[in-house]
């Protein structure tokens, strides 16, 4: 069975900018994945370190020492 894609939204915008295949994030222009999702924590492929956190269907930047964006930055649109 082929994994299920999603597509993440950009908040501002509106747009879709990243779909999700498995547990891997791509760009809507690329097929290499820029993020894998664990749970409810979204890590970039490039560093490992934390990117994203995941509450419901929206994802908040996380800005290191623990600390996230008040407004979340992207949005599943299921």
């Amino acid at each position: 069975m082929a994994a299920q894609e999603r597509y993440l939204y950009d908040c501002e915008s509106d747009r879709a900018v990243f779909y999700e295949a498995g547990d891997y994030l791509f760009p809507l222009s690329s097929s290499a994945a820029t993020y894998w999702r664990d749970g409810d924590y979204v890590f970039c492929m490039r560093t490992e370190a934390i990117a994203f956190w995941l509450l419901g269907k929206q994802l908040y930047r996380h800005i290191g020492q623990g600390e996230l964006t008040r407004e979340p930055i992207y949005y599943y649109g299921d």
